[in-house]
């Protein structure tokens, strides 16, 4: 095969995937959402203003280094298991769930720190979803990986969520009862 033919394979098989899903297509929307957390949080370092600005630039290095370091060894851990993993600009793009507004660098700097914890919490509801998929296929040093992940992402947010004086739950993603009220 060409290497159009086996990128055309593979783009193929990520959408079947995605429709699936599996575990490495949700996985996958990690990579996604963690390239573009490092580009927010740099954004941030880079504009802050006011006292947020003084955590971010004291966690940004960490953040970013600490990011980078899961994106490479979920790559390195899907490419392992045969799994394909984004790499292009318009892949990740398409797979990020996080949101990204250029005119947010001026925002308050305690606003933009809110905007990358909650950025954090999101990430979070995709972790559940691979672990539990990863469990079901039998990829259980993917699931190791992305618990450590989830455990480093829920103390950052208790930081900085301790930092701007909120509550831990403020502004995150909280599942609604379904009770009947009967």
């Amino acid at each position: 095969m060409t290497k159009e033919e086996l990128y055309q394979a593979e783009l193929k098989q990520a959408d079947q995937d995605h429709h699936t899903p599996t575990a490495g297509a949700i996985t996958g929307h990690i990579l996604a959402n963690l390239w573009l957390h490092q580009q927010k949080v740099n954004q941030a370092r880079l504009y802050a203003k006011g006292c947020a600005s003084l955590f971010i630039n004291q966690k940004a290095a960490e953040w970013v280094a600490t990011e980078r370091q899961y994106f490479d060894r979920i790559n390195t851990l899907l490419l392992s298991l045969g799994e394909a993993v984004p790499t292009t600009t318009a892949q990740f793009v398409e797979y990020a769930m996080l949101k990204e507004d250029g005119a947010e660098k001026y925002a308050p700097g305690k606003d933009q720190l809110f905007d990358l914890i909650k950025d954090f919490d999101t990430q979070l509801l995709f972790f559940q979803k691979a672990i539990a998929l990863g469990k079901q296929e039998g990829k259980m040093k993917l699931v190791h990986t992305i618990v450590d992940l989830d455990d480093w992402m829920r103390a950052e947010i208790l930081a900085g969520q301790n930092f701007l004086g909120n509550d831990l739950m403020e502004g995150r993603y909280q599942e609604e009862d379904d009770e009947d009220d009967d």
